[in-house]
């Protein structure tokens, strides 16, 4: 017993590759933001680090002690005109103090907040700090001979904190335009794929619609990319191999074909020389259907060159009449019945008149060789641009309709009277033409092949 195939999802390779896109877009969307912020993030630092330890030496410039001074301890700041404005408000959100080696506020800005800072401990080198919004930088100092530590501070809600005012715009925006940017990758690269693989469907189309009949058509690599005309070329080289082999098996049916209708011409003579009938008409019936097998191969190694055969505009009407005429002495010898029907109104066609001949002889032959004696065959023009050949003998099963233009293949299994090959060659002729042959039950009872052409409108 053979086990159930299981069902497995087997995606295109534009779905693979635009999967593949969607989940490093994804990953770039998390992590360059990430990223751009931690550098922005260390830039900020840097820069404000920088500002805040400008600002701590400039206010260390400017501290002095004076005993006479009116403040308490006799430390004081006197920044230059310029710089007082800023710290003596709010607006900037700037502040300073100095202190001393016992956490002392010697001096004090107007809006520093010390209950503020975090445990700073006062070491002997620069340290950054902060809390919440705020950040501060202190710096130690030695003033008349007294070591001190100016502490700045700058809150990061105010208007002066410029840099931070800036990352806090600059986030948002980077990451809608690198969305946006991210998006347009799987897009432009759909659109680009998307086309190479329309090109790569057509061709596909191509490579469908060639049949045994049309092996001279090829595939067309213009437009397509590079990897896809590797397969492409391989394919037309196969191509050309089959068609060798086809040219092959056509050029070895016509020799043989050329080659044993000189020795069957020899046995028609021999075959005066025989005194028994018996024998001789024994005889004179096999060396007929060897001939009939003979011109069956000869026909279908014509077919051939039958894909570049002369197309041109006739009338079935007038090849129907004429196919019959010649037939009927041979039809009536047998012991059939013959007629045409519908001939009366012309039934134009694009076709060649040699193939159609030949199509519509294979089909009078089929019928005559199918139906018993006292039977009638008929054959009948359609107005949609058919001829139909119907007899009223017994007749095809209709599981055997499907196989009966296959070469080589009769309903009794047997291989006398032309080796099955008639309706195939009916059928190919009916694929160079672009037509269709038909097969099913007529209305005399027996079986009826219709070969459908285009109409010469």
């Amino acid at each position: 017993m053979i086990a159930p195939r299981r069902w497995r999802w087997a995606p295109s390779l534009l779905t693979r590759i635009l999967l593949v896109e969607a989940l490093i877009i994804l990953i770039a969307c998390i992590v360059l933001p990430l990223q751009a912020r931690s550098m922005l993030g260390s830039s900020v630092d840097r820069i404000e680090t920088d500002m805040l330890l400008s600002q701590a030496q400039t206010v260390a410039k400017a501290v002095s002690h004076d005993p006479r001074a009116s403040t308490g301890n006799g430390w004081q700041v006197e920044l230059d005109e310029a710089l007082r404005p800023i710290y003596a408000t709010g607006y900037d959100g700037r502040a300073y103090a100095v202190v001393d080696a016992q956490q002392h506020l010697l001096a004090i800005s107007r809006f520093a907040r010390p209950m503020l800072w975090p445990p700073i401990g006062y070491a002997g080198r620069m340290q950054r700090f902060q809390s919440g919004s705020l950040v501060g930088l202190s710096l130690p100092v030695t003033v008349a001979g007294t070591p001190l530590w100016v502490v700045v501070t700058q809150d990061q809600t105010r208007p002066g904190a410029v840099v931070d005012d800036v990352v806090r715009a600059f986030l948002p925006r980077y990451f809608i335009w690198l969305v946006t940017l991210l998006l347009l990758i799987p897009l432009i690269s759909g659109i680009v794929l998307w086309r190479s693989f329309q090109k790569l469907r057509h061709v596909a189309q191509e490579a469908a619609a060639i049949r045994p009949q049309a092996l001279h058509a090829r595939l067309d690599e213009a437009g397509l990319p590079a990897e896809a005309k590797v397969l492409v070329r391989a394919t037309n080289e196969l191509l050309e191999r089959v068609q060798a082999a086809f040219h092959l098996q056509e050029e070895f049916a016509g020799n043989v074909a050329h080659e044993l209708r000189t020795p069957l011409a020899a046995l028609r003579v021999q075959l005066g020389l025989i005194e028994d009938s018996a024998v001789r008409d024994t005889m004179a019936r096999q060396i007929e259907r060897m001939s009939h097998v003979l011109s069956q191969l000869r026909d279908l190694a014509s077919l051939e060159s039958a894909d570049r055969a002369e197309i041109s505009r006739l009338d079935l009407s007038d090849l129907a009449v004429a196919q019959v005429a010649e037939m009927t002495p041979a039809i009536l010898a047998a012991g059939r019945s013959i007629a045409v029907t519908g001939a009366e109104q012309g039934v134009p066609v694009f076709g060649n008149q040699v193939l159609l001949t030949i199509a519509l002889q294979n089909l009078i032959d089929n019928a005559l060789k199918h139906t018993p004696g006292g039977h009638h065959i008929e054959v009948s023009l359609l107005p949609e641009g058919g001829i139909s050949v119907a007899d009223d003998g017994p007749g095809i099963a209709q599981d055997d309709s499907p196989h009966l233009v296959r070469r080589l293949w009769r309903a009794d299994q047997q291989r006398s009277d032309g080796a099955g090959l008639g309706l195939s060659i009916v059928q190919r002729i009916a694929d160079v033409h672009r037509g269709r042959l038909e097969i099913g039950k007529s209305a005399l009872g027996g079986a009826q092949f219709a070969l459908f052409l285009p109409l010469a409108h």
